[in-house]
């Protein structure tokens, strides 16, 4: 039920840093799998989602401290990359509450409308694709996709913030 309801806000947020499709859902995965394993052990003192986020984020900045850099290694260029590296893990930090926000967000969408919007946004299918897979028309889809940028909308307003995150998020500039 944890794996259904999260996994494609994971590989999301493990895409956001990765920005390889493969290698994000190899990172959700293999969270899952330990987190299975450690089920009875961990003491989750926040929001399942709050610690799936934070663990997913962690794992992707190791999967990318582990990738080999195809340039060669100055004492500066290392300096820099750790000062990005710093600057990227702030601002990580930064974000965690407006992931948390807009997680929150598109889980008050409704059940159809939501699997719709993250069918889109997630998995990047085709209108076309997504009215064959749900069996139901094209112009339904776009309804629901139009109603969930409202909705998101409305609801990030509320946070000027939030509004921008999401749409660095969806990456789609439709907000």
């Amino acid at each position: 039920m944890l794996f259904k309801k999260h996994y494609k806000f994971l590989v999301l947020v493990a895409f956001q840093l990765t920005k390889d499709e493969d290698a994000s859902e190899d990172i959700v995965q293999d969270f899952f799998i330990s987190y299975w394993n450690r089920r009875n052990e961990v003491q989750i003192e926040s929001t399942f989602q709050s610690y799936a986020t934070r663990a997913v984020k962690n794992l992707s900045l190791s999967f990318l401290k582990k990738q080999p850099l195809s340039v060669e290694i100055t004492d500066q260029n290392q300096i820099e990359v750790q000062t990005d590296y710093l600057e990227e893990e702030e601002a990580l930090h930064l974000k965690e509450s407006a992931d948390e926000k807009v997680l929150g967000l598109v889980n008050l969408l409704p059940e159809d409308r939501k699997k719709v919007f993250l069918q889109y946004v997630v998995d990047g299918l085709s209108y076309a694709d997504i009215a064959k897979a749900n069996n139901i028309s094209i112009n339904t889809v776009k309804t629901q996709m139009k109603r969930a940028y409202a909705f998101l909308k409305t609801k990030a307003a509320e946070d000027p913030l939030s509004i921008i995150f999401i749409a660095i998020l969806l990456g789609k500039g439709k907000l």
